[in-house]
């Protein structure tokens, strides 16, 4: 009797196999050859399954960063208390610990393709547009909360605020040693007690 091929389950195996890889020496190892070994699979099977590496990079990226904002958005407990709501949101989507760190060097690499591929480039607009969603979710915290000057403009400070995130994204992978998640939080708190001042 033929071997029934879970296809979704194995697509799942390579994605977690290519993840463990990035994970462990980086994302310029996470090649199509390497990833079949670790999944346990020839190049020419993964090929069945992903037939170019920007559909396997779009399927990690689906299956790690997407899901993994979504359960961080079920389980994270936000304080009662509008600011350090705002602080604990804002951190959430930095790179504060390695997990994190792996996920926004993935998520730049994508970002990077997208601009070529056309394959890349509605699932990096999702994810920008939800980096926006978050930025104004957190700015209308405040203004709900009147800890924003009458005169904030809204729309602009939720475009400052999604800019000084990614720029804080980019520079603690870049410059680790001198942007610290200590140094990061301290900018984020910074950034949060100057938009609420009056």
């Amino acid at each position: 009797m033929p071997k029934i091929v879970d296809h979704e389950q194995k697509r799942k195996l390579i994605a977690e196999s290519a993840w463990s890889i990035i994970e462990a020496k980086g994302i310029e190892h996470a090649s199509i050859r390497a990833i079949a070994a670790a999944a346990g699979v020839s190049p020419g099977a993964l090929r069945h399954y992903f037939s170019t590496q920007d559909e396997l990079l779009l399927f990690i990226v689906d299956y790690y960063l997407t899901r993994g904002v979504d359960r961080a958005a079920e389980g994270l407990e936000i304080s009662r208390i509008p600011m350090k709501a705002a602080k604990e949101v804002l951190l959430e989507l930095l790179p504060m610990d390695t997990e994190k760190r792996t996920a926004a060097s993935v998520w730049w690499v994508f970002a990077i393709r997208s601009l070529t591929s056309s394959a890349l480039q509605v699932k990096k607009d999702e994810l920008t547009d939800g980096l926006h969603h978050l930025s104004k979710i957190v700015i209308d915290l405040l203004s709900t909360a009147e800890l924003l000057p009458s005169s904030t403009d809204i729309e602009l400070e939720t475009f400052r605020l999604a800019a000084v995130i990614e720029g804080l994204t980019i520079l603690a992978l870049l410059r680790p040693e001198i942007y610290s998640p200590e140094t990061v939080e301290r900018v984020v708190v910074r950034h949060l007690r100057e938009l609420c001042a009056h």
